[in-house]
């Protein structure tokens, strides 16, 4: 589509940019967001629950048939991952909730500047 743009008008005008370099200051005044966080209260985010992992073949994979059982490599009272965006935020046990499964959160990490 860029193209098709550039092709309609081929008459503008280019002109190089120049940019001139600056030097960094250390940063001023309050953050973006200082202790306002309610701001954050609405916003949706994907948590992720790593129940374990399952070593196969190609062979044992091209030959998966509806029934089959795959083995995950944890026991039962494994303790489970809750991460957000690659990070661990929990550490908990998985559990049945009504039809679903659930996860009860037994330990909870903060956040650390890094």
């Amino acid at each position: 589509m860029n193209n098709l743009l550039q092709q309609q008008n081929e008459t503008a005008r280019t002109q190089a940019l120049e940019l001139t370099e600056i030097e960094t200051q250390p940063a001023a005044g309050e953050s973006l967001l200082g202790t306002k966080l309610d701001i954050l209260h609405g916003v949706k985010v994907m948590l992720n629950v790593n129940v374990g992992e399952i070593e196969s073949d190609l062979g044992e994979l091209m030959g998966l048939k509806e029934s089959t059982v795959l083995k995950i490599n944890k026991p039962v009272d494994y303790v489970v991952d809750v991460t957000l965006n690659g990070k661990v935020v929990a550490r908990g046990q998985l559990v049945v909730v009504d039809d679903n499964f659930g996860v009860k959160v037994t330990e909870v990490f903060t956040a650390t500047k890094s």
